[in-house]
């Protein structure tokens, strides 16, 4: 089902919603609260519709309502549909005027993430008074009442297709005492982003992707004007994330696209299919889990110099095969592009990978 926003009107928040702080069990832990019980509690997080887990004690709020976090990023608001418990930082919201139903919220939950997403971190934070104060494009009516039935009606006609695959087993992995160290920068061309500032980009006339530190939507958190004086990278490219709770999000961008500030760009010195690349993106994510802190030792300063993963290379039955020039490695040593490809193909869904 397709969207026309054309006829789309600004609707400001504080005008529908007041937005209070959700009850909560005081001075208890996330550890403590999570004791293997039926009722589940609501934390500062993006991901597993805001749910830190299940406690024995009792609701504190009733379900039907919206849910972010104040401390985190601005992609946090979830549809809480059953009776849960609050926390510290988790804000609630509350209709005024009407009762929402649950399709109209979860139409609401996807503007205000894809609104806010990008605009709030750590540094920036997402607090009641920016959220009551911020306006919304909805669908509206005739009478530029806004389209209630239009919403709901949206939510409940979306459709899915079953995923399937045809690969039953997937390739094993070559014996990893033959894998060898490669520095990033050896394989691909490292720069920087263009650190563009969320708060400096429009969307007016959009045209190019955003991407910023984030692990969801490939990193993408905007669609933006052109920017003067600033180049995309190409699409095809690969986006890292080099700080932030997200560090080490390293993701294939399918379009042009601009970067917010502390990402870091991957571009292939050779033709690499988007296989290739996936398997090179989770070693670099592994990698970054081992050997990179958020807000710590981030990778700024590593990615274009010291950073390296392992890979599969080139064999000649139990000979290695070298290159002179050493374009790869400094000790010759070549990757088995083609070997990555095809484990990736060989995944259960790699089959469904375009491209």
């Amino acid at each position: 089902m397709k969207i026309n926003v054309n006829n789309w009107k600004p609707v400001q928040l504080k005008k529908l919603f007041i937005i209070r702080p959700t009850k909560a069990y005081k001075n208890m832990s996330k550890e403590e609260l999570d004791d293997g019980g039926q009722t589940p509690f609501v934390v500062n997080s993006a991901v597993n519709n805001g749910i830190g887990g299940y406690s024995s004690l009792n609701p504190t709020e009733e379900g039907g309502i919206i849910t972010f976090s104040d401390t985190t990023n601005g992609d946090t608001f979830f549809y809480q549909r059953n009776n849960f418990i609050g926390f510290s930082h988790v804000q609630g919201m509350y209709p005024i005027t009407r009762e929402w139903d649950e399709y109209e919220l979860l139409f609401l939950v996807s503007l205000l993430n894809f609104h806010n997403r990008g605009r709030y971190n750590y540094g920036r934070k997402m607090t009641r008074e920016n959220i009551l104060n911020t306006s919304l494009l909805m669908p509206v009516t005739v009478n530029d009442e806004i389209d209630f039935n239009y919403m709901s009606t949206f939510i409940k006609r979306l459709k899915y297709k079953e995923i399937i695959t045809k690969n039953k087993k997937r390739e094993n992995f070559n014996s990893f005492e033959n894998w060898k160290e490669f520095y990033l920068h050896k394989l691909f061309k490292t720069s920087m982003g263009n650190s563009i500032d969320a708060v400096a980009t429009t969307n007016d006339n959009p045209k190019y992707n955003y991407v910023s530190r984030d692990s969801n939507g490939n990193g993408v958190v905007g669609f933006v004007d052109e920017v003067e004086d600033q180049n995309p990278f190409p699409a095809g490219a690969m986006s890292l994330a080099l700080g932030g709770s997200f560090l080490g999000s390293c993701f294939i961008q399918k379009e042009p696209f601009y970067t917010a500030q502390n990402v870091g760009i991957l571009q292939e010195k050779e033709p690499l299919s988007i296989h290739t690349k996936l398997f090179i993106s989770t070693l670099i994510r592994n990698e970054c889990k081992i050997k990179y802190q958020a807000f710590g030792r981030e990778l700024n300063s590593h990615f274009r110099k010291d950073f390296t993963i392992k890979l599969p290379v080139l064999m000649n039955g139990n000979d290695y095969v070298f290159d002179k020039s050493k374009k790869y490695s400094d000790k010759g040593y070549i990757p088995d592009w083609k070997y990555m490809e095809n484990y990736m193909k060989s995944l259960p869904y790699g089959d469904r990978i375009d491209g």
